[in-house]
């Protein structure tokens, strides 16, 4: 099993890597990610052993993201520095407490996006001071059907449906081939130890409900699914292939410009765009909101309604987007006064019995045998709980959702628009978040009820 899984190992990078790889080749500086698991250790284990063969300098950069209790995060990072002692360089990043939240809420996405997003800035950050050539992430097979089915049931398009890329610039998966059993066995038998985190088992995550509920319920109904998938995806890859190079024979480009309110836009000519096959529509419009430095991640409804343009349908709003027709041009642009949560922003980090202020008053964090409750200042009851430390009471972010008891999701907009929340209150509504996903909304301190 070890020398199978060091020769897959070699194969997916030499496969990857433009450096001539060989005793005669200069040495090419590699820097891995590791977290401490069991993916990023048995990584990190083959290249040190691999690294006489492909004449590589191993450096190790392990990140901090302060969003755990300090224990599990610090003995992560930890358990890392000790294996790598006396074996190759490591690295600490250290992510201020608190930063991933300010990043999700001026990127207007989730705690786990937020978290990559930094992340993966360290990483290069890392790799640029080390002058590295390549940075490896530990990502596998396992990991690459979880995505694509995720993806798939998000609605997601032909590019997305490809699954996790094995490389992206410097940015190599080696493991990708490689799953996760044979990770794990492979760490047994040469006796590596890795951590666990726990959140890997919490179901509140989707990729988590993926991973403990939908693979082992596809794998009884269906033996074999992966490779029906794997056809399926090379068919995808192929279309999307197709269409690409169709898409890059267009004659015309979006122009960046300003609208009549000073707001930059992209334009081009109305008949190029309702022109265009829907396919290579979606890819235009996709380009357009590139070019406007939109969302990285945009909901096919909103495509959907842009696409829809047309003369008797002359301005559309989807998604924090405007796209009109004006004159024989069309003009896309931003358009979130609508989406945006605000200026007011605030997360307070519960790990203790404590009081704490916010724009919306003051509460109690109370601990009960149960779990900790908030209760506002003016609230009689018990209030809202229990939840499990350490979770955040946060103001609402962009793209919030609350699964309901029917296990569907809601979005908090959607919500504070059913109760008709006050303009100036809707963006102080507390939100409480635990594990990376919201799991309560307090709102009796605007005298609605607690969901």
């Amino acid at each position: 099993m070890v020398k199978s899984f060091l020769k897959e190992v070699l194969l997916g990078f030499s496969s990857l890597s433009d450096k001539k790889i060989g005793r005669d080749a200069a040495p090419v500086r590699l820097l891995l990610a590791v977290s401490g698991g069991a993916d990023s250790m048995a990584m990190l284990s083959a290249f040190l052993e691999l690294k006489s063969d492909i004449k590589a300098e191993i450096f190790v950069i392990t990140v901090n993201h302060n969003i755990r209790p300090e224990n599990e995060t610090l003995g992560d990072a930890q358990f890392v520095l000790d294996f790598c002692k006396n074996k190759c360089p490591c690295i600490l990043a250290e992510i201020p407490k608190n930063r991933v939240f300010d990043e999700a809420r001026s990127r207007k996405t989730g705690i786990e996006d937020a978290a990559r997003f930094l992340r993966y800035n360290e990483f290069e950050k890392t790799a640029d001071s080390l002058n590295a050539d390549y940075i490896l992430t530990a990502h596998n097979k396992n990991d690459n059907y979880e995505t694509v089915l995720m993806r798939l049931f998000q609605g997601a398009g032909p590019e997305a449906l490809m699954g996790i890329s094995p490389r992206r610039g410097r940015f190599i998966r080696p493991l990708l081939n490689i799953s996760r059993s044979e990770i794990e066995e492979y760490l047994k038998e040469k006796n590596i130890p890795w951590r666990e985190d726990a959140t890997n088992f919490e179901t509140s995550y989707l990729r988590n409900k993926v991973r403990h509920n939908l693979i082992p319920a596809l794998t009884v109904c269906f033996d074999g699914w992966q490779s029906g998938l794997d056809k399926s995806l090379a068919k995808i890859r192929a279309q999307n292939d197709f269409i690409t190079d169709s898409y890059r024979t267009k004659k015309e480009a979006w122009i960046l410009d300003k609208n009549k309110k000073g707001d930059a836009c992209c334009r081009c000519k109305f008949l190029f765009f309702v022109s265009l096959e829907e396919a290579l529509k979606l890819k235009f419009l996709q380009e357009g909101l590139i070019l406007l430095k939109g969302k990285r991640r945009i909901p096919y409804s909103v495509f959907e309604d842009l696409m829809k343009l047309s003369d008797t349908k002359n301005i559309i709003f989807s998604g924090g987007f405007c796209i009109k027709k004006e004159g024989d041009s069309v003009l896309l642009f931003k358009d979130e006064n609508d989406e945006k949560p605000g200026d007011v922003f605030y997360s307070i980090w519960i790990d203790k019995p404590c009081s704490f202020d916010t724009p919306a008053g003051t509460f109690k964090a109370v601990e009960t045998e149960d779990g900790f409750f908030i209760v506002h200042e003016s609230d009689k009851t018990c209030g809202i709980g229990p939840f499990k430390p350490p979770f955040c009471v946060r103001s609402r972010l962009f793209g919030d959702e609350i699964e309901t008891s029917y296990g569907s999701k809601k979005s908090v907009k959607k919500i504070i628009n059913e109760w008709n929340i006050d303009y100036e209150n809707r963006n102080i509504l507390p939100i409480i978040e635990e594990g990376g996903v919201v799991k309560g909304i307090y709102g009796a301190v605007f005298g609605k009820k607690f969901l």
